[in-house]
C-alpha cells in the first residue's frame, strides 16, 4: 500500500542517507549493531531479510560479511538509491533489492529467512504493525530470529510536556499515533506492546533494549557537538550498551529494539 510515508521517503530517497552521517547516528547505528550481532546466523545457508531496509544500510553491513541479503521496501525509489551505492562493488551479488509491502510480502515464501531485521521503523510507519509483524513471523525460519525497531511512546510523550504540547498528548494517549516532521503518522510503542505482538505472533522474546538512552538528557542542539569529542563519544558508548536494557530506563530511549525467536 502507498502511504503518505512511501511518498515522503521516494522523494527525499537520493538524500536519505547522508542525513544519517552525524556523530549521533554513528551512536545509534553502533549500539544497532552490537546488539544484532548477537543474533547472526551461524551459517550462509539462507539469506537475510532486510524488511523496510530502504537504501540498504544494514544490508550492506550484512552482505560485507558474507550473507546473502534480500532487501525489501515499498518505496521503490529509496531501493533505487541503494542500488546505486553498490553498483560496480562486491556487494552487488550478495543484495537482492525487492519492491515489496512489510504488511503483505506475497513475494516471498514461508520459512524463507535465517534472519529477519525491521529497523528505521518500517513497522511504525507501515499502517499495521500487527500485520507487518505476522508477516515477519512467517517468513522467519523456525528458531531464527525477528528484530523490530521502532519509535518510543514515552519518548515522545517526554517531548511533549517539554514543549507544552497537552493537546496533542492527549490525542497520543488515545491513538499511540503521531505525525512526524516528514508529514506523515507513525505509531509509538511501549516496550509492553512490543512484547505482546511478538507473544501473539509466536516468536519467544529474547531481549528489548533501548536506542538511545543518556543521550535523551542532552539538549538536542548539543549531542553533536558532545559526541564529536572521542573521550565522551567512547563513555556514552559504554554507558548506553551497559544499560539500555534495564526495563526501567528502556521506554525513555528515542527508538526500543526488540529481538525474538520464531517458535
Amino acid at each position: 500500500m502507498i502511504t503518505k510515508s512511501t511518498k515522503f521517503h521516494n522523494e527525499i530517497a537520493n538524500k536519505y542517507e547522508k542525513g544519517y552521517k552525524t556523530p549521533y547516528w554513528n551512536l545509534y547505528h553502533e549500539i544497532s549493531w552490537e546488539h544484532i550481532k548477537k543474533y547472526l546466523p551461524k551459517d550462509k545457508k539462507y539469506p537475510i531479510l532486510d524488511a523496510g531496509g530502504g537504501t540498504g544500510y544494514w544490508s550492506r553491513k550484512l552482505a560485507q560479511l558474507g550473507f546473502n541479503v534480500v532487501c525489501s521496501d515499498v518505496a521503490e525509489k529509496m531501493l533505487d538509491a541503494g542500488r546505486k551505492i553498490v553498483k560496480n562493488t562486491p556487494l552487488t551479488e550478495k543484495i537482492k533489492f525487492v519492491v515489496s509491502d512489510i504488511t503483505d510480502m506475497k513475494e516471498f515464501n514461508n520459512d524463507s529467512f535465517s534472519l529477519v531485521l525491521a529497523e528505521g521503523d518500517p513497522v511504525g510507519y507501515c499502517g499495521d504493525p500487527q500485520k507487518a509483524i505476522k508477516e515477519l513471523a512467517r517468513v522467519a525460519r523456525k528458531g531464527s530470529a525477528i528484530i523490530v525497531s521502532v519509535d518510543s511512546l514515552f519518548s515522545v510523550m517526554g517531548r511533549m510536556v517539554s514543549d507544552k504540547k497537552f493537546k496533542q498528548l492527549s490525542r497520543l494517549l488515545k491513538t499511540h499515533i503521531f505525525v512526524s516532521s516528514g508529514g506523515y503518522p507513525q505509531y509509538h510503542f511501549s516496550a509492553e506492546e512490543l512484547r505482546e505482538l511478538y507473544s501473539r505472533n509466536n516468536i519467544s522474546v529474547d531481549s528489548i533494549i533501548g536506542k538511545t538512552v543518556f543521550t535523551r538528557f542532552i539538549p538536542r542542539d548539543k549531542i553533536d557537538e558532545l559526541l564529536a569529542n572521542k573521550s565522551f563519544y567512547k563513555q556514552i558508548l559504554k554507558l548506553e550498551l551497559e544499560f539500555n536494557s534495564e526495563p526501567s530506563v528502556i521506554g525513555y530511549a528515542g527508538h526500543i529494539e526488540i529481538a525474538g525467536i520464531k517458535k
